[in-house]
């Protein structure tokens, strides 16, 4: 059992100069031509919805790094008859093609039209050329592979039974429960109880929303889950093979209460992160070591600390290099082709508030602050 480790011909001087500085002033003119435009996705909450929960999605112009303005791309429902609708605030979001926003619960936005393509609710598996591919588990609706094609807009289930995108079995929480428990669906078999004790699920004090905890697939047999205890001090990480119905705990880590969604992000077959709040954590599954990572994974060569200092914040570091020091949640950090964003807070005592904007100009090397409202979420960069 394993807890977290810490872890040949010449050329004349004259007419070299000559060639260097003309040189230079081409590279000059061309850089000074060719003026940078991106647009960084932000969404705010419309205070007067609240039983809608209305969020609308601005576009932040920067130019050359300078901010110039925003406009409102549209305002949509987060909530519709009682139910998640439109969701900008659960998971991960995905801006694809430069273009298209596909929300954590599956929803599909066309940030260049202006409009809701697909208000769905779905897995996001990948994006492959023209078209995104989800899959469904829902008790509903049933468990199936579903498509969306840019090209035509439009949504189809994929009728090819043998049609995988992914290593698994059909495997899903039963969430009726405390603790919940594992369930296998075999193809044409009755269900089979895989574990009986599968935790708790991260507590949100925001709702009731309770997701699915983390789960990854490590072959077509074995899978690793994430197991949170009834009070959320401890989360332990527990690898299941499915034809055995074997659980063999690979290790725990301490947790406090983190904003934003725990995720785990695969990097090879035997290797995920396990990200929570300011928590990063690598997992070894082949091994079974765990290790707290110091900085985040960089992201077009931006990262920053992932343990904040209580009096100055986040160090962040652009390709290893000190650019500053800010306290921010680290969900609301997002970094483009030379240029990076996050909002801003202030801290008294444990509480924070929001202080608006920061966004590195590359061109000056320095953060420059933007006013905005309470956000909700920071989407990501898209460039023009």
């Amino acid at each position: 059992m394993n807890t977290v480790n810490k872890t040949s011909g010449g050329i004349g001087l004259p007419l070299f100069f000559s060639l260097a500085v003309v040189a230079v002033s081409a590279f000059s003119f061309v850089c000074f031509q060719n003026d940078v435009k991106q647009d960084l996705i932000v969404v705010h909450v419309d205070g007067n919805s609240k039983t809608q929960f209305r969020q609308i999605l601005y576009a932040y112009h920067f130019l050359n790094g300078s901010f110039t303005g925003r406009d409102e791309l549209l305002s949509v429902q987060g909530k519709k008859e009682g139910k998640d609708y439109i969701r900008f605030d659960r998971g991960n979001n995905v801006i694809y093609k430069n273009r298209y926003l596909i929300t954590g619960i599956g929803n599909i936005i066309d940030l260049k039209d202006k409009k809701i393509l697909f208000d769905g609710k779905a897995r996001l598996m990948r994006c492959s050329n023209d078209s995104a591919i989800f899959y469904t588990d829902d008790i509903f609706k049933g468990r199936f592979y579903s498509v969306y094609n840019f090209s035509n807009n439009t949504y189809a289930e994929v009728k090819e039974l043998l049609f995988k995108t992914r290593y698994g079995r059909d495997v899903e929480f039963d969430k009726s429960t405390k603790p919940f428990k594992l369930l296998y669906f075999p193809s044409g078999k009755p269900r089979v109880q895989l574990v009986n004790d599968a935790g708790y699920g991260q507590i949100n004090d925001k709702d009731s929303y309770i997701p699915d905890p983390p789960l990854v697939w490590i072959d077509n047999d074995n899978f690793m889950f994430s197991h949170f205890n009834a009070g959320n001090t401890e989360v332990q990480f527990i690898k299941v093979n499915v034809d055995t119905k074997k659980s063999e705990r690979i290790g725990s880590l301490d947790i406090t209460e983190e904003s934003g969604l725990a995720e785990i992000q695969s990097l090879n077959s035997d290797q995920v992160m396990f990200k929570l709040g300011n928590k990063n954590v690598f997992i070894d599954m082949e091994s079974g070591s765990i290790s707290e990572q110091d900085y985040t994974k960089p992201v077009n060569g931006f990262s920053f600390n992932c343990k904040p200092d209580q009096k100055v914040g986040h160090t962040i570091k652009l390709y290893g290099n000190e650019i500053g020091k800010y306290h921010f949640d680290s969900h609301n950090f997002v970094a483009g082709m030379n240029i990076a964003g996050f909002v801003r807070e202030m801290k008294i005592g444990q509480e924070s508030y929001q202080q608006g904007l920061m966004v590195w100009n590359a061109t000056r090397k320095k953060w420059e602050a933007v006013d905005a409202e309470e956000v909700l979420a920071m989407i990501g960069w898209v460039n023009n």
